[in-house]
């Protein structure tokens, strides 16, 4: 059969085939398939022509198929089963769920849903693996588009058209003294006080799409140098900053866990968060409470086992206590 040929088969004749070499009958078959016995009648003749075969000869009793006929039979079934299997839906097992998901997120948002994440990824998909890093400096999309992380969460006002996102809600951003500031036993803190001061910054991201852009140049327009002393992304940097008086200005769940952490150590020294500055706060058109996105590439949106992942993050998210519920 030339390939002109096979153009020429499709799904409706084949099933119209099946059909008769089950029911024996034109007229039965075409009850069962709710089409007019010269409708099925033609797409006999049809497969006929192209088999070059009669296919089916008249008995007493109804039709009997040729030789020809229960050859094909036996090769049409197989086709029509993978079809139906094909259609049926997707389901997800995620008990044998053999899986890498790989996670672009920074710390302070890691903090709000890593617990329960990795409970719920033991328990429901237990051969499913992790793979969780921090951005790096190039586009916050490339490695979404190039395939090399499934999602992404981060503080962002727009995304390009073939990646899609969700606001999870909004999140507050604070500052962390220790005992070694000088501010350190005021209850609230001036921008002025707090910029006459060195402070540090922990994954506090100025990118041109990050949202606490726009207010960092409304700040700078008003002449406030308000570029860290330190940029880190690592924890123990951070701590020691502090522990030497460093002024830690990072989101309000970082700021909670080095709270606690530091106060837990025997070699740091009692710390205190406060708010930002409410000259800040003034000139921010989120009002200190910055939007947090999680988005991932649009090949992704139907994967059952992708949605299971990031509906559980979003969830988890919005149930930990430092994040603001959209609106």
């Amino acid at each position: 059969m030339q390939l002109n040929d096979v153009l020429k088969l499709d799904i409706k004749i084949l099933v119209a085939f099946v059909t008769i070499m089950e029911e024996g009958s034109v007229s039965r078959a075409a009850d069962r398939l709710g089409v007019t016995q010269p409708a099925l009648s033609k797409s006999l003749q049809k497969l006929r022509d192209l088999f070059k075969d009669a296919l089916f000869t008249r008995q007493a009793y109804g039709l009997s198929p040729t030789a020809k006929a229960t050859e094909l039979n036996n090769q049409i079934q197989p086709i029509l089963s993978s079809l139906s299997e094909l259609m049926a839906p997707s389901v997800l097992d995620l008990k044998n769920l053999q899986r890498r998901f790989r996670i672009r997120v920074d710390e302070g948002d890691l903090e709000s849903f890593i617990d329960p994440l990795l409970a719920s990824v033991h328990k429901e998909a237990p051969d499913s693996r992790l793979s969780i890093s921090g951005w790096g400096e190039e586009s916050q999309f490339e490695d979404l588009m190039s395939g090399n992380a499934d999602l992404g969460i981060m503080r962002i006002n727009q995304t390009p058209g073939n990646i899609r996102s969700k606001l999870i809600g909004y999140m507050e951003a604070c500052i962390v003294l220790s005992e070694a500031h000088p501010l350190f036993h005021q209850d609230d803190i001036s921008l002025k006080e707090l910029l006459a001061h060195k402070t540090v910054t922990h994954h506090l991201r100025n990118h041109q799409d990050s949202s606490f852009q726009n207010t960092a140049n409304k700040l700078k327009k008003l002449g406030y140098d308000i570029e860290p002393a330190l940029e880190t992304d690592s924890l123990m940097v951070t701590m020691q900053a502090i522990k030497r008086g460093m002024a830690l200005v990072a989101s309000r769940s970082i700021g909670d866990l080095f709270s606690t952490m530091m106060c837990e150590k025997e070699s740091f020294c009692t710390v205190k968060v406060l708010p930002i500055p409410k000259e800040v706060i003034e000139i921010d058109e989120y009002k200190g409470r910055h939007p947090i996105h999680i988005f991932w590439h649009e090949r992704s949106h139907n994967d059952l086992a992708h949605r299971w992942l990031r509906e559980n993050i979003i969830r988890f998210m919005r149930e930990s206590p430092w994040m603001h519920p959209p609106e």
